[in-house]
C-alpha cells in the first residue's frame, strides 16, 4: 500500500514538472483548484455500510493509521481510499456524519481526531462549512470507504475541520458514519367524533410517553467498582420489554465510577440516541442491561471495563474504567 501511494505520487508529480517545463501556464495554485486526483489503490478490502458498527460516541474499533508517503507533498488535492466502501453515495447538499483523523505531511504529527474527542463530526457537503480539501475530496464518497485526502495549504484555509497547522500541507483520514435518510413529518391523525361518546372525553394518554422526564443526577454508589455488570431500576415503565432486535430510542447519562465525573449524555445534545438491540451498535453491557425495560423506565448500569471500552483510550474514559449510566427508555419500536 505505501509503495504503491509512493510510487503513483512521483510519476503524478514528475508529469506535473513536464507539464510545467513544456511552457504550460498552468501552476501548482491552479492544479489544486482542479477536481481532485484519484490515487488508485489494488485490492482494497471491501466493507458495506450496512454491517458497520455504531456506538453512541461513533464507529466502534481503534482508531486507523494513515498511510503518508516517504516523498515531497502533491501540489494538488489527492485522494485514495483504504477501505472500498459500498453504500450510499454522498452528494452536495447532503448532510454528513464522519469520524476523522488530521496529520501533518511533513512530520507525520497527528492534530486533530474525532476518536479522541470522543464524538463524530457533522457537516453539510457543499455548504462551505469545512476547508475546500474536504468540500472537494469528500464529494462521491460512499458510504462505507475509509478515504485518505492530502490537502495542500492552499485548500486548507478554515476553522473546521479545528487545528489544522497554518500553511501546511496536511493528510485526512476520513469515514462516513452509516447514512439516516431524513424521515417525512407525518402529521398526527385528528381523532374521529363519535356521537355516542361524551363531548369533553380526551384521547388516551400514550403508554410509551416519557417527554416529561429530565436529566437525572448520576449517584455513584460508595465503595470499590463492581466486577460484574449491576442492573437497577430506579424507575418501573409499562407496556411491552425491549428485546434483541428492537429498534430502542433513549435518553442517557454517562459518568465514571471512579472520578463521578460525567463524559457523555444524551440530555445535553437536545435528542435522544436510537439503536438496534443485539446487533453490536452499543457496548455489551448496553446490550446485557437494556433487555425487559418498559417504556417510561429509568435505569442504572454500572459496566465494569470488560463489557464497556475495556482498556482502550476514549476521550473523556481512562482506560479500565468502570462506567455508569442511568438510561431512559422513551420507545420501542
Amino acid at each position: 500500500m505505501r509503495k504503491l501511494l509512493l510510487s503513483t505520487a512521483m510519476v503524478l508529480m514528475a508529469m506535473l514538472g513536464i507539464g510545467c517545463g513544456s511552457g504550460s501556464s498552468t501552476t501548482g495554485g491552479s492544479a489544486a483548484s482542479s477536481k481532485p486526483f484519484r490515487i488508485p489503490n489494488n485490492n482494497p478490502p471491501i466493507r458495506y455500510e450496512r454491517k458497520m458498527h455504531v456506538n453512541a460516541w461513533g464507529l466502534s474499533g481503534s482508531e486507523p493509521k494513515p498511510v503518508i508517503p516517504n516523498s515531497p507533498p502533491p501540489k494538488f488535492l489527492s485522494l485514495t481510499d483504504l477501505i472500498e466502501g459500498i453504500g450510499h453515495l454522498y452528494a452536495s447538499g447532503d448532510k454528513m456524519t464522519v469520524q476523522y483523523a488530521g496529520y501533518d505531511y511533513e512530520t507525520g504529527k497527528k492534530f486533530a481526531s474525532s476518536w479522541d474527542e470522543g464524538k463524530p463530526f457533522a457537516f453539510t457537503l457543499g455548504s462551505g462549512e469545512t476547508v475546500p480539501g474536504w468540500e472537494e475530496g469528500l464529494d462521491g464518497i460512499e458510504g462505507g470507504d475509509r478515504r485518505e485526502l492530502v490537502v495542500p495549504p492552499d485548500l486548507a484555509e478554515g476553522s473546521l475541520p479545528p487545528g489544522i497547522p497554518e500553511g501546511k500541507n496536511v493528510v485526512f483520514l476520513v469515514e462516513p458514519l452509516p447514512f439516516k435518510p431524513k424521515e417525512p413529518k407525518k402529521a398526527a391523525p385528528k381523532p374521529k367524533k363519535d356521537a355516542s361518546s361524551p363531548s369533553d372525553e380526551k384521547p388516551p394518554a400514550e403508554p410509551q410517553a416519557a417527554s416529561k422526564k429530565t436529566k437525572p443526577k448520576v449517584k455513584v454508589p460508595q465503595g470499590p467498582p463492581p466486577e460484574k455488570l449491576v442492573i437497577k431500576d430506579l424507575e418501573e415503565g409499562s407496556g411491552p420489554e425491549a428485546r434483541p432486535g428492537d429498534e430502542v430510542t433513549v435518553q442517557y447519562v454517562g459518568v465514571n465510577y471512579r472520578t463521578g465525573k460525567q463524559f457523555d449524555a444524551s440530555w445535553d445534545r437536545g435528542e435522544p440516541f436510537t439503536f438496534k438491540l443485539g446487533e453490536g451498535l452499543v457496548v455489551e453491557g448496553w446490550e446485557k442491561g437494556i433487555p425487559d425495560m418498559k417504556p417510561g423506565g429509568r435505569r442504572e448500569l454500572i459496566i465494569p471495563p470488560e463489557l464497556g471500552y475495556g482498556y482502550r483510550r476514549q476521550e473523556g474514559i481512562p482506560p479500565g474504567s468502570t462506567l455508569v449510566f442511568v438510561v431512559d427508555l422513551l420507545k420501542i419500536k
